[in-house]
């Protein structure tokens, strides 16, 4: 288990390096394994997992990189960074993540049997969850002005997704992606409004002053990401956005809190639904799942679901220690240094991994990504760069 926690730092602080990668590197150990060397290696990959979601805040927050499970994340990280809360924004999603999990197999005995039910009774529907999300979020403001910018930004990403999509061979198309319409995008934002790196505050007190807004969010954030389990078509980004969707305001704070909820609780939810009828939303559990095949039983899914609560628990902690280094360090920078140092990093790992076409779609990205930016709309509707395909995929 210190293994994949210590891997899950690994992936989690350097974007590019996926745990689906490590995952399937895994598996080809496991050909021709007993039942006890699979069973260690799914304990691997499930402590790598959550500790990945823990640690991926780190650099989406600080860096502005972004991969699917953690883009919305940039908005209001960003945003905290620019006040000084950096380390805050961190640490509220890591104490949300660890909420996620706790909670997650705390419930696990009362979803365990409605998930196969409630998944053969709606997933021919996910096309209309997707538009209901979208609708609900224009709802959200009415005014005429806000609606039309808020329809360009939805059909900028629409359509930049599909073409995405439909590019013939493009390693990793979600690095560059995300990292134009939500990394590179809030940088230049900042770099045009002059802003600068303020100290970053090493202390970063969290306190709870309303318990039930807490619960609420908890729960908000648990039925996101059950639905995002149950639905090929939903990730952790669209969740995020279904939940924030579900609430009239979200301050920085709760968001983070929020968003660290949904990706750990989408992590460890996939490991009931592989259990409950044999299919795991997420590529690390689906690769855990061809490990165990048959071999999983309601004692390995107990055992998984407590290992990812001490995984969840010493991510938790590391996070604690290594966001106050990240902090340091951002508060001795100057901001259009930083700026242009982490645009020329995002653009040597896009070479790297996606090749040319990569760098066009970064481009792009970022271009599309500047849009909310200067007029001020809603920047979740990005999203719809994956909505948008999704939808079309399905009707």
């Amino acid at each position: 288990m210190a293994l994949g926690v210590g891997t899950g730092v690994f992936t989690g602080l350097l974007p590019g390096i996926h745990i689906n990668l490590v995952a399937a590197i895994a598996a080809s150990l496991a050909i021709n394994a007993d039942a006890t060397a699979s069973l260690s290696l799914a304990v691997f990959i499930i402590a790598m997992s959550i500790s990945h979601v823990f640690h991926d805040f780190l650099p989406s927050v600080f860096l502005g990189f972004s991969e699917s499970d953690s883009a919305l994340a940039v908005l209001p990280g960003h945003r905290m960074l620019l006040q000084g809360e950096g380390r805050k924004a961190v640490l509220l999603a890591a104490f949300g993540g660890f909420a996620g999990v706790f909670a997650l197999v705390l419930l696990s005995h009362v979803m365990l049997p409605v998930i196969k039910p409630v998944f053969a009774a709606t997933k021919s529907h996910v096309w209309l969850i997707l538009i209901a999300v979208i609708a609900v979020h224009f709802l959200k403001n009415r005014k005429p002005r806000a609606i039309a910018l808020n329809g360009l930004v939805l059909a900028l990403s629409g359509l930049f997704g599909i073409a995405v999509f439909s590019l013939p061979s493009i390693n990793q198309p979600l690095l560059p992606m995300f990292s134009g319409l939500f990394g590179v995008s809030s940088l230049a934002g900042g770099l045009l409004k002059h802003s600068s790196f303020p100290v970053q505050r090493q202390s970063a007190e969290i306190k709870i002053n309303k318990p039930a807004r807490v619960a609420k969010l908890l729960a908000i954030g648990l039925f996101s990401s059950s639905l995002m389990g149950l639905f090929p078509a939903l990730g952790p980004a669209q969740a995020a956005m279904l939940g924030t969707t579900a609430l009239k305001k979200i301050r920085a704070e709760a968001y983070m809190f929020l968003l660290g909820v949904i990706a750990s609780s989408s992590m460890l939810f996939a490991v009931l639904t592989l259990y409950s009828f044999g299919k795991a939303r997420n590529g690390s559990i689906a690769v855990m799942g061809n490990i165990l095949g048959p071999a999983i039983t309601a004692n390995s899914v107990i055992m998984l679901l407590l290992v990812a609560v001490v995984a969840a628990a010493v991510s938790c902690i590391s996070v604690i220690f290594i966001s106050r280094l990240f902090s340091s360090l951002t508060g001795k920078v100057n901001y259009s240094v930083m700026i242009w140092l982490v645009t020329l990093l995002v653009t040597g790992l896009v070479a790297f991994f996606s090749g040319a076409a990569g760098l066009l779609v970064l481009a792009v990205a970022t271009a599309i990504g500047m849009v909310p930016v200067l007029t001020r709309s809603s920047r979740q509707l990005l999203m719809g760069c994956l909505m948008v395909p999704v939808i079309g995929y399905y009707i």
